[in-house]
């Protein structure tokens, strides 16, 4: 009975990670935006609007015509995060992320690196598509990257009968519905495993022998599985393409003396410590990130980054994030994230280091949730990590002000900072 009730604990996780506040920060940052989109650009690299909107559009035509394609452009080892080692291997990465996508889509995945292209078609050959791109050479840069995986695309869906005009009206306001009907789905499907393999529990209890049902555990528990790694797939979608405006006010607000921030003193890149006191004479955020993360995180830190610019010198908070991601914790993902985050005129942002038992008391203390999924795709391993997104205003006495939850506007952590400067 211990295997049905661990797969019960999985499937509650799994159906708890739907609504969890959650950012998904991997090896392969395109797997989270592909499960759910078209095309994947990184967030470092400038593209044309007008390239990327042609991009969307002819993917999005392609699809209705019946030849599905994906794209992930790949400009830098850097948007590979932990995965590094397929750097200017497109077909090794295309069969990767091909691999990863499969649980949902299994069309055409199409890879643009620098040197070259990468195809992948779930349980097909690809020859075909190889041809079609043939000769196609590959322009430097952002806008060249972005020019050539539209050519492809095009190259692609006429080899493939389906030649695209180019011209696909926008979509509807409304056509992200299908995702929601989806993830709903998913729940109930959770849910009525969860029913299921509560009465086999309750049936347990009442009969001696479980070999003659032995069959119905073993099915249950490979659907709760099966269903479990969906609904992580389809969360992992939904968290890599927020949908949702930032929220206008705080997620959650304490009124002063009512909730005393735990105290932490941990390490700091550069072989000094960062604390946080009980008293501190200072406005602080606390925030949880993982410094090899490639889409929430470098988003908020933008964010936070903005906030500290627009609050006149007095104001401006202290930034402590501390890492989810104790193996993450290097001076040369610090450096590559100044970079890339835009972080290098920031003084007031701290990062603040340790082992994974002293980075789980704060994580415990602050209510942040921390899963690390290792596995193997392809011959090639990473490890999944999945955190809540969340970043509390410590006010000047240590005491818990207010909590933002991605995604949230500068502006409404501004407010609530200028706010604690007039008590």
């Amino acid at each position: 009975m211990s295997r049905a009730l661990a797969a019960l604990a999985a499937v509650l996780c799994a159906v708890a990670a739907v609504w969890a506040p959650v950012a998904a920060a991997d090896g392969d940052p395109a797997s989270d935006v592909l499960y759910g989109g078209k095309v994947f650009l990184p967030y470092d690299v400038s593209f044309p609007a007008a390239l990327q909107q042609q991009l969307k559009q002819l993917t999005a035509e392609s699809a209705d015509s019946g030849y599905p394609v994906r794209v992930a452009v790949i400009a830098s080892a850097y948007d590979l995060g932990s995965i590094p080692s397929l750097w200017r291997k497109p077909q090794a990465y295309a069969r990767f992320l091909g691999t990863e996508l499969s649980l949902t889509y299994r069309g055409v995945l199409l890879v643009v690196m620098p040197n070259g292209f990468g195809l992948y078609h779930h349980g097909q050959p690809v020859a075909a598509e190889q041809r079609a791109l043939a000769g196609v050479s590959i322009a430097p840069g952002g806008r060249g990257l972005a020019e050539t995986a539209a050519t492809a695309v095009k190259r692609l869906a006429a080899a493939g009968g389906h030649p695209l005009s180019g011209r696909r009206p926008a979509a509807s306001p409304h056509s992200g519905g299908a995702s929601h009907v989806l993830r709903y789905a998913l729940l109930a499907a959770a849910v009525l495993l969860l029913l299921g393999l509560g009465w086999l529990v309750r049936r347990r209890a009442r009969v001696p022998s479980f070999a003659g049902r032995g069959w119905l555990i073993v099915a249950l528990v490979g659907l709760a599985a099966i269903v479990g790694e969906v609904v992580f797939a389809a969360t992992r979608s939904h968290a890599a393409q927020p949908k949702a405006a930032p929220a206008a006010a705080p997620d959650a607000t304490w009124a002063s003396g009512a909730s005393r921030a735990p105290a932490f003193t941990l390490a700091n890149p550069e072989g000094g410590t960062v604390s946080l006191r009980p008293t501190q004479g200072r406005v602080t955020i606390v925030t949880f990130i993982d410094p090899q993360c490639r889409d929430y995180c470098p988003l908020e830190a933008q964010v936070l980054e903005s906030v500290t610019k627009a609050l006149p010198a007095a104001q401006r908070p202290r930034i402590v994030a501390v890492s989810v991601n104790p193996p993450a914790d290097t001076a040369k993902n610090v450096a590559l994230d100044k970079v890339k985050w835009h972080l290098a005129g920031l003084p007031e942002w701290s990062w603040a280091f340790g082992s994974k038992e002293q980075l789980a008391r704060v994580w415990r203390d602050y209510k942040v949730e921390v899963v690390s999924i290792p596995q193997k795709t392809a011959g090639v391993s990473l490890t999944r990590l999945v955190h809540t997104e969340a970043a509390y205003v410590i006010d000047r006495n240590g005491d818990r002000r207010a909590l933002f939850l991605w995604p949230f506007a500068a502006s409404t952590v501004e407010h609530t900072i200028s706010g604690l400067a007039k008590e």
